[in-house]
């Protein structure tokens, strides 16, 4: 009796075992179908998404955002999500070290497939200085993928996100992979100042692969401040790559007789900017360049001046010599001695008197003599007049005695 009990009761606790056995697999498969449930809802949630008007609303970017919203796995996964995350989270690192590397390398692996994330990314972003620094170099890495859309959206006054210059920096990142196609683009641009800062974008690339072909790119466009930078890029890159005697071949192979597009402009800037970098190591290559070019028009007394300030790091006294010393038969060294004198009265005015005084005088001290006379006046004004009286141009003599005479004293006399 007790055996049939006890087996009785072993039964019963195998059916009560199977049966919580039963009910836990079942709840099991219940998670499991609830799990597929959720990837489901997931899935439907990114093709809404995706089938939204989610993308920027600038013209630049609207191809590259309907390309990206086709990219995704089958179950469903944005492939930029990632891109996103990353540049989003490397663009809000307080460390500036590591947010550097971060962005940097993000902008390295930039191509059609991410770009459209990175730009939403620096869309949503806050504004600031190293925030619009990461968009400038965005903008030229984007030009390098598709030049015409990067450049299109920096020129659009619409475009969510824009620094000053990008314009710029996007034909600059153009042109270092197609030259060609960024300035055939640049010359249908038809804001003519928008223009020549574009040219400008061109030949920043220009100059590291094609040295020349940018020098001859620069010539053909107008005068302006945006081919002065131009041409101090050219200058930069020939004493680099050519030295100073690639910077003087350049300037004696300018034809400044050319009158379209102001070519003696031109040849002028350049021989100032050619000059003061020769000075700098060799100022007696400044002088027999200045001496073999006497009489041209291209050397001005502004060339001569700024030139004369690369003389001395210490004696403004030894920059007017400089100026004195040169050949009579250069034009504008009068004015350009007159000029630099100016300054040597402003910071000594008894050096000044004492230079001058030193000096064999002549038509090329005029102006200086005039400069002195004038600012003595104040405190002796018949010294004043004893200098005048060495002025060798009577016009000049005469004007200068104008100023310096009373206005009473011209009232008696009339």
């Amino acid at each position: 009796m007790k055996k049939l009990i006890l087996l009785n009761i072993f039964w019963a606790l195998v059916a009560v075992g199977a049966y919580f056995s039963g009910n836990k697999e079942n709840q099991g498969s219940v998670g499991l179908n609830s799990g597929e449930g959720s990837a489901n809802r997931y899935s439907d949630g990114v093709s809404s998404f995706a089938g939204s008007s989610h993308s920027s609303k600038s013209p630049g970017s609207k191809g590259i955002a309907r390309k990206n919203q086709n990219d995704q796995l089958g179950t469903g996964t944005i492939l930029s999500s990632e891109v996103s995350r990353r540049i989003s989270s490397a663009l809000a690192d307080p460390d500036p070290i590591r947010r550097n590397a971060n962005v940097s390398q993000m902008l390295l692996e930039l191509d059609q497939s991410n770009v459209s994330e990175i730009l939403n990314a620096f869309e949503k972003a806050p504004g600031g200085r190293d925030n619009d620094r990461f968009f400038n170099d965005f903008i030229f890495a984007w030009a390098r993928v598709s030049g015409e859309e990067a450049v299109k959206y920096a020129m659009d006054p619409e475009s969510p996100r824009r620094t000053r210059g990008d314009e710029v920096t996007a034909v600059s990142g153009w042109a270092a992979v197609d030259p060609s196609a960024a300035k055939q683009f640049v010359e249908g641009v038809e804001n003519s100042d928008v223009r020549q800062w574009m040219h400008l974008g061109v030949l920043k690339e220009m100059v590291q692969g094609d040295l020349d072909g940018a020098i001859a790119y620069s010539e053909k466009n107008v005068k302006s401040r945006a081919r002065g930078e131009q041409m101090d890029r050219i200058v930069d890159a020939l004493m680099g790559q050519r030295g100073e005697q690639g910077l003087i071949d350049w300037v004696n192979g300018i034809d400044h007789t050319v009158k379209e597009n102001d070519m003696l402009s031109y040849k002028q800037y350049a021989t100032r900017q050619v000059l003061a970098k020769i000075t700098r190591s060799d100022p007696e290559k400044a002088v027999q360049f200045i001496t073999e070019n006497a009489t041209e028009p291209f050397i001005d007394s502004d060339s001569l001046e700024r030139t004369s300030r690369y003389i001395s790091d210490t004696s403004i006294a030894d920059e007017v010599q400089w100026l004195a010393d040169l050949p009579k038969e250069v034009k504008g060294q009068r004015h350009a001695l007159g000029e630099r004198f100016e300054e040597f009265i402003k910071e000594d005015f008894a050096g000044a008197g004492e230079w001058l005084s030193s000096q064999p005088l002549g038509p090329a001290y005029d102006e200086a003599i005039q400069d002195y006379a004038i600012s003595a006046a104040k405190d002796n004004p018949e010294a004043a007049l004893a200098w005048v009286d060495r002025i060798s141009d009577e016009r000049l003599k005469n004007y200068t005695l104008g100023r310096l005479t009373p206005k009473e004293s011209k009232e008696r006399k009339n």
